[in-house]
């Protein structure tokens, strides 16, 4: 029998352990007891996890009924959704690689090449505040799980009204170019895997604080196949990744009756941050809607 899912019109940091359960499997992934000895030892594994393979994976956090109900609930919200669909580079600089963005180095063309995007964003406006996604988003418990196993000092759910909570849905044909992110400690939760492609693939650590490595990035787009790492996320499992030296992408959805859905959890050590306006401006500026309908193979 299906479970009665609890809403985020309660507060969540008022919500009783036994309702959490109902959507994390707080029996295998005791992130409310991270005091007790199964608490730090998940804590260790996620850990030791980013440092040696830049992703923590935790398959089966959201419950089965939970998972179904969530990636139902972002099907409605998919006609509001903004469509975007517009190549972009893979590199976000890091600052001590300034020296190296010149010409001379030999790299320029790798650097500028401009990789295909394709896929619709829900915004967290978008997202009702009686969601379940939501009342996990901003269960304190998480919070400080996450904080944890990033090792930071102070961790907060961002408060901008447009990207705190987000989901990215690909249909067939969609894909997410190659990138590095701007930033380490990435949060995702996989609603909805797609019947073919769709799969997350990465080069854990390509790059350092040193060395850009251009020649390995440059194997990497020549044979993805030999060169990175490829997962088939399933339904229900919470990733933590550091893509900020993990050159990554999600490969093209093939052929399938639903779209892949996935959430974005977006964190700030500061308890103000939003995103900039600009890039707000511009995602806003993506026409809405889903992709042809003919995307959807019957």
């Amino acid at each position: 029998m299906p479970v009665s899912l609890i809403s985020s019109n309660q507060e969540s940091g008022r919500l009783s352990r036994s309702q959490v359960n109902q959507l994390i499997d707080l029996n295998r992934y005791p992130i409310d007891q991270l005091e007790g000895g199964a608490g730090r030892d998940l804590i260790k594994i996620c850990q030791n996890n980013l440092a040696t393979q830049a992703i923590a994976l935790l398959p089966g956090f959201i419950r089965p009924n939970a998972i179904s109900k969530m990636a139902e609930d972002a099907q409605d919200l998919i006609d509001q959704a903004h469509r975007y669909d517009q190549p972009r580079a893979a590199f976000y600089e890091h600052p001590n690689h300034h020296h190296r963005a010149r010409d001379e180095d030999g790299w320029s063309t790798l650097r500028s090449k401009r990789h295909p995007n394709r896929y619709c964003q829900i915004l967290n406006f978008q997202i009702p505040n009686n969601s379940n996604l939501r009342a996990i988003y901003l269960w304190p418990e998480l919070t400080e799980f996450v904080r944890r196993v990033l090792d930071v000092d102070n961790l907060y759910p961002s408060l901008c009204p447009h990207l705190a909570l987000t989901m990215k849905v690909a249909f067939a044909g969609d894909l997410d170019g190659w990138h590095y992110d701007p930033n380490d400690g990435v949060i995702t939760l996989m609603l909805q895997s797609s019947e073919s492609g769709g799969e997350f693939e990465y080069a854990p650590y390509i790059r350092n604080e040193r060395e850009e490595n251009y020649a390995g990035v440059k194997r990497l787009f020549d044979s993805p196949d030999t060169e990175a790492q490829c997962i088939n996320l399933e339904a229900g499992t919470f990733t933590l990744f550091n893509g900020r030296f993990s050159m990554h992408r999600v490969r093209p959805i093939g052929p399938t009756k639903q779209p892949r859905i996935v959430a974005i959890f977006s964190y700030d050590e500061r308890p103000d941050m939003v995103f900039s306006q600009d890039y707000i401006d511009l995602l806003r500026s993506f026409p809405q809607g889903p992709p042809d309908r003919n995307s959807l193979v019957k």
